[in-house]
């Protein structure tokens, strides 16, 4: 039987990896397709990136299940202090451990999709990325938008089942990772950072899990964007300066302790209704930083509800803004805004300002309960059917 581990340095291929990654590892899942023909015969194969560094020109199209591209190291480094610091004198300027480059702007790093293939029917299952750095290689903040490069580290494009992002580096790009239509995925362990948006699910997904990631990114795009998606956990991550999580037709979610720092409002927003979502146990520090311009004032909620029986529970919430900075000048900055929807539930939050701060019940909201989550001066009340039980 044919080997089915893969090394980019030692597969015959036409190029040197170190001059296009990409296009060797599509003549290597040439030869998986060559040697796994059979429907009943395809255990798949491991792609092995050494520690190097490697620059990618060709797109990698992975179209087959069951193949894993792996490397021995996320070899992330932070480069977001690159433009305020003098950094000659560093003892290291370039990610390291098995790094890969994308060269060229609006390019897609690593693309999951079978539909060009004779055939194309099903899913792709258990497709792994896991321990290597995907650089993008320079950008400017906010890293999207005009500013930003086009390059996408990883899409998964074609239906999929159990795909796993685990233990990776994205840094210096536009979109860090896009899944569309994926049952049953994980995205775990990764490192994040100086990219216009994190973790980017969309269109019909069950089921899955974004836990334990490091996310930094600033005031354009995302941390964490869902869409059309139920029963996701999203939980243990660290979200950072402009950390943003942003829901759009999602129902039944999990968020649970996660670390949340952000120099805007917005820190989890149900863009559109989203119903039965459990929040709880996470800590959201509101603080003055740069950048900007702010995606939202502070009027629309550390937190921004929008649907039905979405409980908020056992949450911390600090808020640190120099009042002369607060956005429209001279309001009283909102925690959780209550948008619409009925009987959403706020009960044991904590709330720490060096400002007046409140929730608010907007006007098309119902049958609210507050209990134990702020005195009764930090609720503006302009729903009907509110409960409110006071903290003592």
């Amino acid at each position: 039987m044919a080997s089915t581990v893969y090394d980019v340095t030692t597969f015959p291929a036409s190029v040197s990896p170190y001059t296009d990654i990409g296009r060797v590892i599509n003549e290597i899942m040439a030869d998986i397709r060559t040697q796994q023909s059979g429907q009943t015969t395809r255990p798949g194969a491991v792609i092995y990136i050494p520690p190097g560094h490697y620059t990618l020109a060709t797109t990698a199209v992975i179209d087959r299940s069951f193949i894993t591209v792996k490397g021995s190291g996320h070899g992330f480094l932070s480069e977001a202090i690159r433009d305020d610091v003098d950094h000659s004198a560093w003892t290291e300027t370039l990610p390291g451990s098995s790094h890969v480059q994308i060269a060229n702007a609006n390019q897609v790093g690593f693309l999951v999709d079978k539909s060009g293939q004779p055939g194309a029917n099903g899913r792709l299952n258990s497709v792994v990325f896991q321990d290597f750095c995907i650089d993008g290689v320079s950008s400017s903040k906010p890293y999207t938008g005009a500013n930003g490069n086009g390059k996408v580290g990883i899409k998964v494009q074609f239906d999929s089942d159990a795909v796993r992002v685990e233990g990776m580096g994205f840094v210096y790009l536009q979109e860090a990772v896009t899944i569309r239509n994926a049952d049953a995925y994980s995205i775990t362990n990764n490192f994040i950072g100086e990219c216009g948006n994190g973790i980017r699910m969309i269109n019909g997904s069950i089921v899955g899990k974004i836990t334990n990631n490091y996310i930094v990114t600033p005031w354009g795009g995302h941390s964490i964007f869902i869409e059309n998606v139920e029963n996701c956990l999203i939980s243990g991550n660290s979200l950072l300066w402009g950390a943003r999580i942003q829901f759009k037709g999602v129902d039944r979610a999990v968020i649970t302790g996660n670390k949340l720092v952000s120099n805007f409002s917005g820190m989890i927003v149900q863009e559109t209704t989203c119903h039965e979502h459990l929040i709880s146990g996470n800590h959201f520090r509101r603080i003055f930083g740069d950048g900007g311009p702010a995606p939202q004032d502070d009027l629309f909620g550390m937190v921004h509800l929008n649907g039905n029986d979405n409980a908020v529970s056992s949450n911390f919430f600090s808020f640190s803004v120099p009042s002369g900075s607060i956005v429209p000048s001279g309001a009283t900055p909102t925690v959780v805004l209550v948008k619409s929807g009925t009987r959403n539930f706020l009960s044991s939050n904590q709330l720490t300002s060096n400002v007046a701060v409140r929730h608010v019940v907007d006007a098309s909201a119902t049958s609210t309960k507050v209990l134990w989550s702020g005195s009764s001066s930090q609720l503006q009340d302009l729903g009907s059917g509110t409960a409110l039980v006071a903290t003592p």
